[in-house]
């Protein structure tokens, strides 16, 4: 019931004020009345978290089609009939078109603006809540503005070239929206930099104000919400994004040396995926518990009660990364005959479902990359991070020796084992500007794509074009 509620008030919160929607048959709730209260603010923002663990959005979509991409994942049989395995299928071959046909580029391209008009909208009524402390409202904005950035910080990865693709990322981005427009207003894409200066400008307003987050049910779950430590570690990875490498190591520092979350040990690897509750490691994680429309990512890739869904596993290009004697090798298994990820395991039983948007494993290796492209490269810093992960990995390991392009490129590959399966192999391809290569991949075309390449980017959907003249398409489409 809660999770209905949730989602009514997401959508009743992408309304004007105006108007109202249906719960159901005898409760109508306007928009006023939601923002009227504070308990009316908590459940619009529970709503929009609630909504970042949908299916078009990181509930499979925005991980499986990225880790198909960039060849952590392969088709179980590419020439299945499956509506679900044609989903992802045009991800797998950079077949996509603007008409989105058996494709999510529509779908994900709609849910994360609505999450981000969602968003604004909290922003925008906050000021109308009665009862609501200066505080409260503070933090309302503070957590929307931060949720608005890893939004439109994911579109960008979507729709748009990496910001080194031109020189300071004169290339063409995507609308940053920062507020709700009328049905019939036109908007126009931004300049990559543009959108960049928006997201960072959003975080760190984030990072001033943020609290205590409003509308934590349980204090247990509270990495589900938005902090000033998620808001810091989001900022270490849009400034590595942007090659803006200082940055990037003062931000990842920082949540390196905050001390409220530190890192699992060896013994907890195993565990800390199968539980998929939020850990110690964790920074911030999105829900999708309870969703009985929504098909868990495990039902996609991991470990399950049926077959009904599988049609991806993963390849052997990332099964062979790992050496023995590294606990995460231990993250696959057999089921029926085909090696599955672990890091994924549907559960039942009413058990919650958590996954990670940012941990900390991440911000040494943002550190690591960073230290390394620094204009005097700090290899010291890179070795001394990248260390720290394999060596947790496996604690046996010798220290890194490696210097130079080999030192490059095991930063590379410790970055798709630690990460696998988390969303970031296909963007760290992209945004470090090399070619993709997949060796067991049984795509039928497009196997390789030399980099840049206008395959890299999605199409803008077709109704997103016909509805505003001035919106542009990709190149390529």
């Amino acid at each position: 019931m809660k999770n209905i509620l949730y989602i009514a008030l997401f959508v009743l919160s992408l309304t004007s004020c105006s108007d109202f929607l249906d719960i159901d048959d005898e409760t109508k709730i306007s928009n006023n009345h939601l923002f009227s209260t504070i308990s009316g603010v908590e459940e619009a923002l529970n709503g929009v978290y609630y909504e970042l663990g949908s299916g078009d959005y990181y509930g499979f979509t925005m991980l499986i089609a990225t880790e198909a991409k960039g060849g952590n994942l392969k088709f179980n049989d590419i020439t299945q009939e499956n509506p679900f395995a044609n989903y992802f299928l045009p991800s797998f071959q950079f077949s996509h078109n603007a008409e989105g046909e058996d494709d999510y580029t529509e779908a994900i391209y709609g849910h994360v603006y609505a999450v981000i008009s969602a968003a604004n909208n909290v922003i925008a009524n906050i000021e109308y809540t009665e009862d609501a402390t200066e505080t409260q409202k503070v933090q309302a904005v503070a957590e929307a503005k931060a949720i608005r950035a890893l939004a439109h910080f994911d579109l960008t990865r979507l729709y748009a070239q990496p910001y080194a693709y031109t020189s300071n990322a004169q290339h063409i981005g995507i609308p940053y929206m920062v507020n709700n427009i009328a049905w019939d207003e036109l908007v126009s894409r931004d300049l990559l930099y543009d959108n960049y200066e928006n997201i960072i400008a959003d975080l760190l307003e984030a990072e001033a104000n943020l609290g205590t987050a409003l509308g934590i049910e349980d204090a247990s779950y509270s990495k589900a919400y938005m902090t000033k430590l998620a808001a810091q570690a989001l900022l270490a990875r849009v400034y590595l994004y942007k090659n803006d490498w200082d940055k990037a190591i003062e931000y990842a520092t920082k949540v390196i040396e905050d001390g409220s979350v530190s890192l699992i040990d060896n013994s907890e690897v195993l565990s800390y995926y199968s539980n998929n509750t939020p850990g110690r490691e964790d920074i911030f994680v999105y829900d999708y518990t309870g969703r009985s429309s929504i098909v868990p990512i495990a039902k996609r890739i991991g470990i399950q009660n049926d077959r009904t869904y599988l049609y991806l596993q993963p390849s052997n290009d990332i099964i062979d990364l790992y050496e023995e004697g590294d606990v995460r090798k231990q993250l696959f298994a057999e089921q029926m005959g085909e090696i599955l990820t672990t890091k994924w395991v549907e559960h039942t039983g009413g058990k919650d479902h958590y996954a990670p948007i940012l941990r900390l494993a991440e911000m040494y290796l943002i550190r690591a990359e960073a230290s390394l492209n620094l204009p005097i490269s700090d290899e010291v810093q890179c070795r001394a991070d990248l260390d720290v992960i394999r060596k947790r990995a496996n604690p046996e390991a010798p220290s890194i020796q490696l210097s130079g392009s080999a030192l490059k490129e095991e930063l590379f590959n410790e970055r798709r084992r630690e990460l696998a399966f988390e969303g970031h192999l296909f963007f760290d391809i992209v945004r470090m500007g090399r070619n993709l290569r997949r060796v067991d991949c049984n795509a039928l075309y497009n196997v390789n794509v030399d980099y840049p390449s206008d395959l890299f980017v999605l199409p803008i959907p077709e109704d997103a074009i016909d509805y505003n003249e001035q919106m542009i398409q990709n190149p390529g489409y």
